[in-house]
């Protein structure tokens, strides 16, 4: 490959993945603690929410074909439950099920998903940096940080692929290529509904930023193309479930409150007291949020985590690690001078065994049961 460097985040991401998935398909009865014995591949195929995207995949929102072949996963829900899952994954997944059966289409999905997140991290930090050393540390680091990021990726997540369209968005914005950008940003709000953050990103440097309004507006054009394409998708599924506002009505997927909600008690997706965590995570982000915005002041990338960061501040919702993902690589830019350093790469190296032994655990227990699988296959 002419470009080492990307190679190696390469060879390590397809590596990680295979790592991980290894004992599933072993089914040991101790791998470093961990029971495998009682699961399978099958098990990587239930985690949430690649079942709900595998079904898209397959019925494109029709409610008949849902309604007929899915009730296991719907579960007394309305098929508009699925309007909460945008098309960009299922989109990849539907190419490969033309080859293969559901399950194994889904799982080459993710591979695919994990070269382009590996491709994206690269691209984007190479774009910041201009030092190719830098860019694959950065990237490395992502592939594991934080860890929720490992557990995320190797299963039927969306994240990989937002990240990737994200950054990439991000990137060719930063490089002037505006085109590139919206396009990006288009494929990003079709695969998760933050997507939309980019546009408001844009408008809000767009409309900061110094110049005529005649190239202004000429610049700001293409960009409009991410909120049309949401409305499309809006729009159709309007066709499919009768209403414009279908992911709206879900219930369940928008815990937007008031800042730190996620500390009040009676939420549905907040339970216990264990929640220290989440105060270092919002530290990471308010640094990240300053420190990028000081870098880069009035870009889109600047913009973009501090509108992101104030999001996931304001999600009532546990797993507020996972709504991080995304603006974990750009935080990342801020330490990409320190992570040549031999001490932090050995304590790294170190903390990759229980990134692992933390994923696997995780993916153990976060699935759907599936009673019949001849309408998956």
């Amino acid at each position: 490959m002419k470009n080492k460097h990307l190679g190696i985040v390469l060879v390590v991401t397809i590596l990680s993945v295979i790592g991980f998935w290894l004992p599933f398909k072993l089914q040991p009865t101790n791998w470093l603690g961990i029971n495998f014995s009682h699961t399978g591949m099958n098990r990587i195929v239930q985690n949430f929410d690649g079942i709900n995207f595998l079904i898209v995949a397959k019925t494109w929102y029709n409610p008949k074909l849902i309604e007929a072949n899915y009730q296991d996963v719907l579960s007394g829900r309305r098929p508009l439950y699925f309007s909460a899952h945008y098309p960009g994954l299922p989109a990849v997944i539907s190419i490969f099920d033309q080859l293969t059966t559901g399950p194994n289409a889904l799982l080459l999905a993710i591979l695919i998903s994990n070269l382009l997140l590996s491709t994206g991290l690269y691209y984007f930090s190479f774009a910041f940096t201009k030092d190719k050393t830098k860019a694959m540390l950065v990237s490395l680091f992502a592939l594991f940080f934080p860890a929720r990021m490992l557990a995320d990726r190797v299963v039927g997540s969306n994240e990989p692929l937002f990240i990737f369209l994200l950054l990439m968005s991000l990137a060719f914005n930063y490089q002037k290529k505006d085109w590139l950008s919206a396009i990006m940003g288009v494929g990003a709000v079709l695969t998760r509904s933050p997507g939309i953050l980019l546009f408001a990103a844009y408008f809000g440097s767009w409309l900061m930023a110094h110049g005529s309004w005649r190239d202004k507006i000429k610049q700001f054009v293409p960009y409009l193309l991410i909120p049309l394409s949401l409305l499309a998708l809006w729009t159709f599924y309007g066709y499919q479930f009768g209403s414009f506002w279908a992911y709206f009505q879900v219930g369940g997927n928008l815990n937007i409150e008031l800042p730190f909600s996620v500390f009040e008690s009676g939420k549905d997706w907040v339970s216990g007291i264990w929640n220290e965590d989440l105060i270092y995570l919002f530290v990471l982000i308010a640094v990240g949020i300053a420190g990028i915005t000081k870098k880069y002041k009035n870009t889109g990338v600047a913009w973009l985590i501090t509108l992101y960061g104030v999001f996931v501040m304001c999600v009532a919702h546990r797993d507020l690690a996972r709504y991080s993902l995304p603006i974990m690589p750009i935080i990342l830019l801020l330490g990409a001078d320190y992570l040549n350093n031999k001490y932090v790469k050995i304590g790294v190296l170190i903390l990759i065994v229980p990134i692992f032994m933390y994923a696997w655990q995780f993916v153990l227990a976060n699935y759907q049961p599936i009673m019949d699988w001849a309408n998956y296959l």
